[in-house]
């Protein structure tokens, strides 16, 4: 069980107060997907006699696990091996499948389901199309956690949260959305209930630690809010400077041009600005440290001041900026004076996207037909790899090897159930993480496979707690709570969304969902160093610690009400994601390249009938992204 039983003979526990035991374990009270899917633990056929595929077990269903999720054990060890060159990717263990297929896709996230969704558009409804993914479920980033808890099913995001983008989204990935029956305007007036909790007199909050600020202390409201600052435990000139900087409209740089100002704020990180244009007190930095790790994955220390101002952080209101801002390489900001796309936000995320893109590809693995039925829809899994389909998802499956073939366009080995085993293809789409693609793909150009190692993804956690019931937020008054100095930076309940069957909790006596954010950083370094250490740390830290971090903040935070971690929670999924969000380029630390020649252009060229897709091929960890990058990289097979 690796990291899950660690520490078991500790007096640790997971709901109603009760010492873990073996039974929960086997019960998947607290186990993670290593039991239900990696290859090492499940599939041992050295001796040449057939298994049966986790997916393939009528019990098989991933959404419901708990315990160590997002990049699970089982999922990444072999890749860390061929990143290694340790792995060996031909053997006496070598199956060939015999199988050949249109068109192979390597990673079933939405890329690379989408990617199949095209092809099969251009190609018609007998494309046989095969879908590889190196984890347990289908979706990457869209995961779903899904809990039974008070005898009803409970569904929050584990990865991407909704849809949701700094830019309208283009032709392509709106009309597969409408394809889908996805309509973000209808279904947000619908079914989000945005006011539920401000209803129920819920609002914001912050939590102060002892560690930084000499106590623990909630303070309910914002920064900006009336009598919050008379309440925090702040030094009396770090208010006086809070005070100025949210409310005085100065110009800070005057005598210049809003373009200049822009300029200026595009070279200097926003911390630089506070202390050295705005000159606030160093004590006034904790505050705003963690206030860009939701988007960027970094402090105020590695984003620009440019980058944040449309975002409603503080210090600009008299600079007088025209709209619009400078974009990352190419792509807008992700504030929405430049005009965003529409939103929505599923109980499970975007999760539900990739099950509406399976239900499109293999509709007799998918119940129902409408877009409100696919959120409780059961997936039967066993229905996913079947011979006799068109298209067929394997997952467990991790590509080890993509390249030219004699008898075929493309030969792919992949690792499953300590097995190599061969398919071959006419086309490819290397949907997959694109640092990956130079070790699967060593024929590449030299400059392509650096360009490919250059976009760091971002890591970053998405930890879902399960409570007995939420009084104690209720009795505080809170629903969501920024944690400038804690382990984990927000606290949030779950987002209300009601939706066909499903359908969320109502009053504080039930039981709910509460989802807790850690980016790892490393103030000081520049982007992609912070997200390098940041992955190291996620993948050494083991889930007993991520379970005591959790306990130990949530008493802090809600004991005034009487809450107990003990007794109140009663499950906890961790989703660890070392390699996140897709980079999107920093003014502080990357050149500005020409058109073409940034390493995500430079990256995702096609190389004969190998074709590279994923959101990292756009340097913008977007959905619309995601999808744009699938089209391009279909085009470009069937147009070659």
């Amino acid at each position: 069980m690796g990291d899950l039983e660690m520490r078991s003979d500790r007096s640790r526990r997971l709901g109603m107060g009760r010492p873990i035991t073996r039974r929960d374990f086997i019960d998947g009270i607290a186990v993670t997907a290593a039991v239900a899917a990696s290859a090492p633990v499940l599939g041992a056929i050295d001796s040449g006699e057939t298994a049966i595929a986790p997916q393939d077990r009528p019990d098989y269903y991933p959404p419901a696990l708990m315990g160590m999720r997002g990049s699970h054990p089982g999922s990444f060890e072999t890749a860390h091996a061929l990143r290694d060159g340790t792995f060996p990717k031909s053997g006496a263990n070598l199956v060939d499948t015999g199988e050949q297929y249109d068109l192979i896709v390597v990673g079933a996230g939405i890329s690379g389901l989408a990617a199949a969704y095209f092809y099969r558009a251009r190609t018609g409804v007998g494309a046989r199309i095969l879908i590889l993914d190196n984890h347990d479920d289908f979706g990457g980033h869209a995961k779903r956690n899904e809990f039974a808890l008070g005898g009803k099913i409970q569904l929050i995001n584990g990865g991407t949260l909704a849809i949701d983008s700094p830019r309208p989204y283009s032709a392509v990935a709106a009309g597969l959305l409408t394809a889908l029956g996805i309509d973000p305007v209808a279904l947000s007036s619908r079914h989000a209930d945005r006011g539920f909790y401000p209803s129920l007199g819920l609002g914001p909050a912050v939590f102060f630690d002892r560690e930084n600020y000499g106590e623990d202390r909630l303070v309910k409201g914002t920064i900006s809010s009336p009598g919050f600052l008379e309440k925090a435990p702040l030094s009396e000139p770090a208010r006086r400077d809070i005070r100025r900087l949210e409310t005085e409209p100065i110009d800070h740089l005057p005598g210049l041009s809003s373009a200049e100002k822009k300029a200026r704020l595009s070279r200097m990180s926003y911390r630089d600005y506070l202390l050295d244009v705005v000159t606030v007190d160093p004590s006034v930095i904790p505050l705003y440290q963690s206030r860009t790790h939701g988007e960027w994955g970094v402090g105020i220390d590695a984003v620009s001041a440019l980058d944040v101002w449309p975002f409603g952080l503080p210090g600009f209101q008299g600079l007088q900026l025209a709209p619009g801002s400078a974009p990352r390489m190419g792509y807008t900001p992700a504030g929405y004076a430049d005009g965003g796309s529409d939103t929505f936000h599923f109980p499970d995320g975007n999760a539900s996207i990739a099950r509406l893109l399976v239900r499109s590809l293999i509709p007799q693995a998918v119940p129902g037909g409408t877009v409100e039925d696919v959120v409780t829809a059961r997936i039967d899994y066993s229905r996913l790899d079947r011979p006799d389909d068109a298209i067929r998802i394997r997952l467990g499956s991790l590509a080890v090897s993509v390249a030219g073939s004699g008898s075929a366009a493309v030969e792919i080995v992949y690792s499953r159930m300590n097995r190599l085993h061969t398919v071959r293809a006419k086309h490819c789409a290397l949907a997959c993480w694109n640092m990956m693609i130079p070790y699967l793909c060593p024929q590449l150009p030299q400059k392509q496979k650096e360009a490919l190692g250059y976009l760091v993804k971002v890591p970053l956690i998405y930890t879902n707690v399960a409570l007995a019931n939420w009084r104690a937020f209720a009795s505080l008054g809170v629903g969501k709570v920024h944690c400038p100095g804690s382990y984990h930076t927000s606290v949030k309940l779950n987002p209300v969304t009601n939706i066909g069957a499903y359908q969320a909790p109502r009053s504080p006596d039930e039981p709910i969902l509460v989802q807790m954010v850690r980016t790892p950083c490393r103030p000081g370094l520049s982007e992609r160093d912070q997200h390098r250490a940041g992955r190291y740390e996620l993948l050494a830290t083991e889930f007993a610690i991520f379970e005591e971090k959790i306990r130990d903040q949530l008493d802090r935070m809600l004991s005034p009400s009487g809450f107990d971690a003990a007794h109140d929670i009663t499950a906890i999924t961790v989703n660890r994601w070392p390699h996140g969000y897709a980079y999107e380029y920093n003014s502080l630390f990357d050149p500005e390249w020409e058109k073409g020649e940034a390493p995500h252009e430079v990256g995702r060229a096609r190389s004969g009938p190998i074709a590279i897709a994923n959101s990292d091929s756009a340097a913008a960890a977007y959905t619309d992204a995601a999808i744009d990058q699938a089209h391009r990289a279909v085009e470009e097979l069937l147009t070659r």
